[in-house]
């Protein structure tokens, strides 16, 4: 019966041992998951901060970009005052001019006057308006008529895109064509069908 019960308590001994060995390889398993955990945990933080830093630093170039875009916008808005300035003096010049021309002066401007230059296109347009002025008004109807027969004659976009259409192009050659959208030329062509 002493026999019995030292086998008994031995291989109760050795169940302990067992259970304490499965124990504490659970123990070591929930650990080593744990370790995982922290890991992920700093990897998440430092992917997380280095995507905050990113952001931050889109910001502060997204904020330089539209002062520089600010700043270049006053730059055109001074330089347009300027060139309202600058095309002022130049129609005062240019009527100026043709004042002279038509008293029969010579175009000298006064020494002390500032001297603006004048464009070409400036100065063809009021040598134009000077010729129309000096031609009866007939002569101006028949001029009128004639730049309204030259406008009527050049093809506007929507004929533009109907000849093409009817020569069979496709939307898309059409859109290439005229360097339009597909769909303003769609709505073009079921406009006029």
């Amino acid at each position: 019966m002493v026999a019995s019960l030292v086998i008994i308590l031995i291989i109760s001994q050795l169940i302990c041992y067992y259970f304490i060995v499965i124990l504490n390889t659970k123990i070591a398993k929930f650990k080593d998951l744990e370790k995982r955990q922290d890991q992920l945990i700093r990897e998440m933080d430092d992917a997380i901060s280095i995507y905050l830093v990113e952001m931050k630093e889109e910001n502060d170039r997204l904020i330089e970009e539209l002062s520089l875009i600010k700043q270049n916008e006053r730059n055109h808005e001074r330089k347009d005052q300027n060139m309202a300035m600058m095309n002022s003096e130049e129609r005062k010049t240019i009527s100026e001019v043709t004042r002279n021309d038509m008293e029969g002066k010579v175009g000298v401007l006064q020494s002390n006057a500032p001297k603006a230059t004048i464009s070409k296109k400036m100065a063809t347009n009021a040598y134009k308006q000077q010729r129309l002025s000096e031609v009866p008004s007939e002569a101006r109807q028949e001029h009128n008529e004639e730049v309204e027969k030259d406008n009527s004659s050049l093809p506007s976009f929507e004929q533009k895109v109907l000849n093409l259409h009817k020569q069979g192009k496709s939307i898309d050659e059409i859109a290439k064509l005229t360097q339009k959208g597909k769909t303003e030329i769609e709505l073009l062509i079921k406009f006029h069908a």
